[in-house]
């Protein structure tokens, strides 16, 4: 079902969006934000992924109309590698959920903000557990980087022997998947930082809290039977903290609520999440000259039992470990022009 909606700015410390009050500490010192326009454009497709990644861009502004646009934008700046060093971003919010949405927001993004290089969808996923493979266990409130990609599960050509992907899906940007591998190698010796930028999120956001670790099982998909998670030790998850994975993520117009399609899904692909808006996101933004990316914080395992209590932790969790992402990626130039002014013509 579709769904519309609102956001107001409330004042200069607090945007309303819907039932999400998103506050954020005034830096009276800091440094405008560019004027040549932003490079990077974050999407996101629920009032809970848009509440946490706008919790924590720095020095946010806005909504603001674009000419021609009638889509939510706000601007703001994530920190680069470097002290001096900053990212102009802008954050969207889908007027709705699915690949058909993403895909229209990214070609009007591309076309509202001619300077945008890199588009990154940002927000939840159900993930597909693995008890009986704890390396590659997905488990509630971790977090997954396509680094592998994004692969359109129903677009496909039906054989004798199963189906295929009908066309192969553009990669994914080789700057993110670059910087992925950067923390993953970072994380080995044991920094991390989207741990410390979740905490900072949650304390302005305590409705993201994450849930009791109780809340998260799996179930057999052919019966009501409680599957038991591997140890920690085996998965490489900590307590109470989120693991990072980086693979391929599953795309297409499903709302998935079907372990035993799930489950078959992934062991034919390798799939470790499977999404709603990463398809559309990354045809568009390539069709329109753009390095994509995804990152999902896992709500859900997409079966029958899915709720939205992991929800805002997820989201907030995805958001951290964007920002964390970007803190390792130079600033990029702009790709060219600058944004249509409210009013102007194109």
């Amino acid at each position: 079902m579709s769904q519309t909606f609102n956001v107001n700015t409330v004042n200069s410390d607090n945007v309303q969006i819907g039932n999400h009050s998103v506050m954020y500490a005034r830096h009276l010192d800091a440094t405008p934000v560019r004027e040549d326009g932003p490079t990077i454009a974050l999407a996101t497709a629920l009032p809970e992924e848009f509440a946490a990644m706008y919790g924590l861009l720095d020095r946010p502004s806005g909504p603001f109309p674009v000419q021609d646009d009638h889509a939510i934008y706000v601007r703001g700046s994530l920190p680069g590698p470097h002290p001096n060093s900053s990212h102009d971003v802008v954050l969207t919010l889908l007027k709705d959920t699915g690949n058909g949405a993403s895909a229209e927001s990214t070609a009007n993004l591309a076309r509202s903000f001619p300077s945008v290089v890199l588009v990154c969808m940002v927000g939840v996923a159900a993930g597909v557990p693995a008890p009986t493979k704890p390396d590659r266990h997905v488990r509630l409130g971790d977090i997954v980087a396509a680094t592998w990609g994004i692969e359109d599960y129903d677009h496909v050509v039906q054989t004798d022997d199963g189906a295929r992907p009908r066309q192969p899906f553009p990669r994914p940007s080789p700057l993110l998947v670059s910087a992925a591998q950067y923390l993953a190698a970072m994380e080995i010796r044991g920094e991390r930082p989207w741990l410390d930028l979740i905490d900072r999120a949650l304390t302005a956001l305590p409705a993201h809290a994450r849930p009791d670790g109780t809340t998260d099982r799996i179930y057999a998909a052919d019966s009501d039977r409680v599957i038991p998670h591997p140890p920690m030790s085996r998965s490489g998850h900590l307590p109470g903290r989120p693991k990072v994975h980086r693979g391929l993520i599953g795309s297409a117009d499903r709302a998935l609520r079907s372990a035993a399609f799930r489950d078959a899904v992934a062991a034919k692909t390798g799939m470790i999440a499977f999404e709603m808006e990463g398809k559309g996101l990354g045809s568009a933004g390539f069709a329109n000259g753009l390095q994509w990316f995804v990152v999902r914080g896992i709500s859900d395992y997409g079966d029958a039992r899915t709720t939205l209590r992991w929800r805002g932790y997820a989201s907030t969790a995805a958001a951290a470990y964007t920002r964390a992402l970007l803190g390792h990626c130079a600033p990029l130039l702009p790709r060219g022009g600058r944004p249509q002014a409210a009013g102007a013509r194109a």
